[in-house]
């Protein structure tokens, strides 16, 4: 006696379509990143508080650059809202290091239309040898709040100088 097995056409297997799968990969990494960015940094509201902008010179792209060692070329909101990506170029490595290993220099983000601050609370994961000349390298900022949206003015301070008006990208 032979017995056939069918298969039956009213309960066919679910499969996940590739792009299903694609994007729960996607929104996995995105949390990943996401904790691991806020636990490392964190959002400061300076809204009536003392401004971290006074006492900073505003100055222009150029001499940011030869001021702090770094071009900025972009900063972006990332993440699905939930990261701000500051990118820079390295002009000049000896300067640039000095982000890296002084805290008081670590870039602050601040938005220009609500006051609102992203500062970095932990040290960045380079060394002095890992900035080349004409390197670009990123810091993440937790985007808490959705502080900085695209199209959002940002002024960077790095020490004692600021650049303004730079235009968050997405």
């Amino acid at each position: 006696m032979t017995v056939k097995t069918l298969q039956s056409a009213h309960h066919p297997t679910p499969q996940r379509t590739p792009s299903a799968r694609s994007r729960v990969v996607r929104a996995v990494i995105v949390l990943a990143l996401l904790g691991l960015v806020a636990i490392g940094a964190r959002l400061v509201l300076a809204r009536g508080s003392q401004d971290v902008r006074s006492g900073t010179e505003a100055v222009s792209a150029d001499v940011f650059a030869t001021r702090s060692g770094i071009a900025v070329d972009l900063i972006a909101v990332t993440a699905a809202g939930g990261l701000v990506e500051f990118r820079y170029q390295v002009v000049d490595p000896d300067k640039a290091a000095r982000l890296v290993h002084d805290e008081t220099l670590r870039p602050i983000l601040v938005v220009e239309d609500t006051g609102a601050t992203l500062v970095m609370s932990s040290r960045p994961h380079r060394t002095m040898a890992d900035l080349q000349l004409g390197g670009t390298y990123f810091f993440l900022f937790a985007n808490a709040n959705n502080a900085v949206r695209e199209g959002n003015r940002v002024t960077i301070i790095i020490g004692d100088v600021r650049l303004e008006h730079v235009v968050a990208k997405a």
